[in-house]
């Protein structure tokens, strides 16, 4: 981020810039009654959705960079399971991750005067559980990248995908609670907009979504390891 400071401001400008087309969008011809609550959903929407978006394209965009600076065979011959660097990686990304989304969730506040409830005691749990699910999607994704490397089309068509399912709300559409991180998006929306804490939600809410996530951590892990064996054993990780 610091080498490449341009690159990272001109980021934050333009989902900024994305986020003030959807206040203006809601602002105009959204109900005026219910207008501030709107607006919280929007701004909660849109931060959590730029933090899915950098996790699950974040596995396939650093398999898609070491196969093009050919590298990632020697990643797979390394003491480590491939999965494994990948996943370290990405916890920086995460770190990372909440210093820009600290950023836009200020500027997304001050813009719309909206005070969210920033109980992080209670965020930060749900949030690290709920990723653990995300993660699981980043690695069914980058199990397509692996075998065929380049896959910038699928990711700019996933996120759009994702894009639809933060903006759904579940009394809307129930059975999106078996999707990933949707449930925790939900939670999490109950903390800073309906001012709930983690110990006024119901434990069967927490187990929920810890079965959820680890459901799509491990599925994502298995599915990826048997796309790296396919891959070695059809020759295509030294290639791009």
């Amino acid at each position: 981020m610091k080498r490449y400071l341009p690159n990272t401001i001109s980021e934050l400008i333009i989902f900024y810039i994305v986020f003030l087309g959807f206040f203006l969008g809601i602002s105009l011809i959204g109900d005026p009654e219910n207008l501030d609550y709107n607006i919280q959903m929007i701004i909660m929407n849109y931060i959590f959705w730029y933090l899915v978006l950098s996790l699950t394209q974040g596995i396939g965009l650093e398999i898609s960079d070491e196969a093009g600076r050919g590298t990632l065979e020697q990643l797979t011959i390394t003491p480590y399971k491939l999965w494994f660097i990948f996943i370290t990686r990405m916890t920086s990304v995460i770190i990372i991750s909440m210093i820009s989304i600290s950023i836009l969730l200020f500027l997304a506040m001050l813009t719309t005067r909206q005070n969210l409830n920033l109980d992080l005691l209670s965020i930060i749990p749900i949030l690290l559980i709920t990723l653990i699910g995300v993660l699981g999607v980043g690695y069914l994704i980058s199990s397509i990248t692996i075998i065929i490397k380049e896959s910038g089309y699928l990711i700019q068509i996933f996120q759009f995908v994702i894009m639809g399912m933060t903006f759904i709300p579940l009394t809307t559409a129930p059975f999106l609670k078996f999707a990933p991180f949707m449930y925790g998006l939900q939670l999490i929306r109950e903390i800073t907009i309906n001012n709930f804490s983690i110990l006024s939600l119901n434990i069967n809410d927490i187990v929920f979504l810890l079965l959820n996530s680890l459901i799509y951590f491990i599925t994502g892990i298995y599915v990826f390891n048997r796309a790296e064996k396919f891959a070695k054993q059809k020759g295509l990780l030294g290639h791009y």
